[in-house]
């Protein structure tokens, strides 16, 4: 009976840190938008625009391999 529940606990375990690294990246662009946003409201668009842009391209260039 304890054998799953352990299983299930081992497996979120290994998964928080790089939920944690996500919302950390997350809370920076939301940050920085929000800090461009203050200066020029449409540059916080602009800014959350591109960091989301930069992120989805470094994602997708990240998954390959060499060779």
């Amino acid at each position: 009976m304890m054998k799953p529940l352990a299983v299930a606990l081992r497996t979120i375990a290994g998964a928080v840190p790089g939920l944690v690294r996500d919302l950390a990246g997350l809370c920076g662009v939301g940050l920085v938008s929000y800090g461009a946003w203050l200066i020029y409201t449409p540059a916080g668009f602009i800014t959350a625009g591109i960091l989301l842009i930069v992120g989805a391209l470094l994602i997708s260039l990240g998954g390959r391999t060499a060779g």
